[in-house]
């Protein structure tokens, strides 16, 4: 398994990882903890972001569960959003982007050909002209490995197989269906079976009886889509050789590599994400009149400049929203399985941010 980075169309996190800042390389984790306190307040007006607090922690988990120079490895960089149209980068944006990747080949020289990779969201007809613009420019590129092109809408995965052929499509985790509500992960697996099952039961039979639920709950918790064949014949039709997963705590069966057969698996890491939708109350921070109103004019980006962090009783993640979608951090990475770091069709996607 292979590791890369997921940046937000903000440009800042480029510069930082041009610096070797960004993922403590050759840093002890104070000293770059006290570079971002210093020099790198932007994420929050009042507070410090649950994200910094947490990030240390990731980036520890990561070179105890791998290696301890993980970071000197770095095989390629996901740049973009998938969930919102209006985080999408602009032609200027991705040219910008090309260029400090470039740079930062020549800062960090790669052991192979890096990939740098577009995640784009899912759009509607406003945007879709402007996404044409950029996947013309990418298709015209001339560059060792080929341009890949993260995929969460359909309508872009056509385009990208009738026109942009240059172009490699990879299934986002958007379109690619996992249950990932925190109510399952937090409090466990739980079985309360109707009555009619259990009035003439002993407590014996009863618990016996929600054992074998439980099995099948874990065993449906634990499952994807691609492990569907008729769901793999899809991608095969369009020429989809990867698909989007993210990484969840106590699913262990969810990373058995029996279950997506030849296709390779992006699994992101440390924000999975909740929730999405058209509907965005980021922006009503600095304006409460467009609270959770849908976004059809320019979006000033707000949530480039805050986090809504929900304080909830569990106590081992944070759940946050930046703009229209919801994350919630995982840690513990001994939930992932050996064959699964060890099947070279495999990404690690850590995203030092949420990708805004």
């Amino acid at each position: 398994m292979e590791i890369f980075i997921h940046l937000g169309t903000n440009l800042e996190y480029f510069d930082l990882l041009n610096k070797g800042k960004l993922l403590s390389m050759w840093k002890q984790d104070r000293e770059l903890a006290s570079f971002f306190m210093e020099n790198f307040p932007g994420e929050l007006a009042t507070t410090i972001s649950p994200q910094y607090e947490v990030n240390f922690m990731w980036i520890r988990e990561i070179k105890k569960r791998f290696w301890t120079d993980a970071f000197n490895k770095i095989w390629g960089i996901y740049y973009g959003s998938d969930n919102c149209e209006f985080l999408a980068p602009t032609k200027i944006e991705i040219e910008k982007a090309i260029e400090k990747f470039v740079e930062f080949n020549k800062n960090f020289p790669p052991h192979k050909v890096r990939s740098f990779t577009l995640v784009t969201p899912y759009v509607w007809d406003a945007m879709l002209e402007r996404l044409e613009e950029w996947l013309a420019y990418l298709n015209e590129i001339k560059i060792k490995n080929p341009i890949e092109i993260v995929v969460n809408d359909f309508w872009v995965l056509r385009l990208l197989n009738k026109k942009y052929t240059n172009l490699k499509p990879i299934f986002g985790r958007v379109v690619h269906k996992i249950l990932k509500t925190p109510l399952i992960d937090t409090f466990g697996y739980e079985a309360h079976p109707a009555w009619e099952l259990i009035k003439n039961k002993t407590e014996q039979e009863k618990l016996k009886l929600r054992e074998e639920i439980v099995k099948w709950q874990m065993r449906f918790y634990n499952s994807s889509e691609v492990s569907l064949d008729v769901f793999r014949s899809f991608l095969q039709k369009y020429n989809v050789g990867r698909v989007a997963l993210d990484f969840m705590e106590k699913r262990e069966d969810l990373f058995d590599n029996n279950r997506f057969w030849d296709v390779g698996i992006d699994l992101y890491y440390p924000w999975a994400l909740i929730f999405t939708g058209r509907l965005c109350d980021t922006s009503a921070i600095e304006n409460p009149v467009r609270w959770m109103y849908a976004t059809d004019d320019i979006c000033p980006r707000t949530c480039n400049r805050y986090d809504i962090y929900y304080k909830i009783k569990t106590v081992w993640y944070n759940m946050i929203q930046r703009w229209n979608a919801g994350y919630r951090s995982e840690l513990n990475l001994d939930f992932l399985r050996d064959d699964f770091i060890k099947n070279p069709k495999n990404r690690f996607i850590f995203s030092p941010f949420i990708s805004v």
